[in-house]
């Protein structure tokens, strides 16, 4: 049996003083947080980032906080627009890079259906890509390509889906011609869960849970690292899109496996 399947002595104790926080940040902050993506105040600066994106940061850290999970980060994002291209293990993938700067992130249909996350994803900018769709695909690459043009950073997770299995898979290259298109670099990003060991399998959906499960289950685990390894900023060369692909591929495999 997997720590995934495992039944937690501690289970009803953290869910005691998680569950309420996690009500209260979603009932009480995070409304404070969408008040700040209204138009005329979103813009202003704090930081160095406009208001609504450090918003968005500080309502990411409370949240992995919550949830027990120490954010750690090596590394750092180059300035101006980079689309960003990282492993996925888990939902809570799009919180941990959130925390690191709130990028539009593309992710999969499906999440735009979840109850509250989807409504929360939309709302923080999230582009949906409908598996198997060529038209999605290509309309989301327009898209992606228009915001690195002006100025945005991007995220994709090009593996294509989670693999039950551990470690990273093969990165599809499709996704990395917008950043071509808009002449700006490619940043690997390696994600990484860990207590005593690899988490990646405890991450993932276990076999029968739905998103809420999936949730109460991560809400009562023990404490964990969620690590965020970056990458130098690679440029396109000769071999297009499937070279920026393989490159980004190395480097996120080598930082998981170290």
């Amino acid at each position: 049996m997997t720590e995934a399947q495992t039944p937690s002595s501690h289970l009803s104790w953290r869910l005691v003083w998680r569950l309420p926080l996690l009500l209260g940040h979603l009932l009480v902050v995070t409304p404070l947080t969408l008040l700040t993506f209204l138009p005329g105040i979103r813009n202003f600066k704090s930081g160095g980032m406009r208001l609504h994106q450090r918003a968005h940061l500080l309502w990411s850290r409370i949240m992995l906080r919550i949830f027990g999970i120490r954010f750690q980060v090596q590394g750092r994002l180059p300035e101006g627009p980079c689309l960003v291209v990282s492993n996925h293990i888990s939902w809570m993938d799009i919180v941990l890079i959130h925390a690191l700067w709130p990028v539009w992130l593309v992710a999969k249909a499906e999440i735009r259906g979840w109850p509250l996350i989807g409504r929360l994803a939309t709302l923080a900018g999230t582009l949906y890509i409908k598996r198997g769709s060529e038209a999605s695909r290509r309309r989301v690459n327009r898209r992606m390509g228009a915001l690195l043009k002006r100025g945005e950073r991007v995220g994709i997770f090009p593996e294509g889906g989670i693999s039950p299995e551990p470690g990273v898979k093969r990165f599809h290259a499709r996704l990395f011609a917008a950043a071509i298109r808009a002449d700006v670099p490619v940043v690997p990003l390696a994600i990484r869960y860990y207590r005593d060991g690899d988490l990646y399998s405890v991450m993932l959906f276990g076999p029968g849970e739905n998103f809420f499960m999936n949730l109460l289950r991560l809400l009562s685990q023990a404490p964990s690292h969620g690590q965020l390894m970056v990458g130098s900023p690679l440029l396109a060369d000769d071999r297009g899109r499937s070279g920026l692909a393989q490159r980004s591929h190395e480097v996120v495999k080598s930082f998981y496996e170290s």
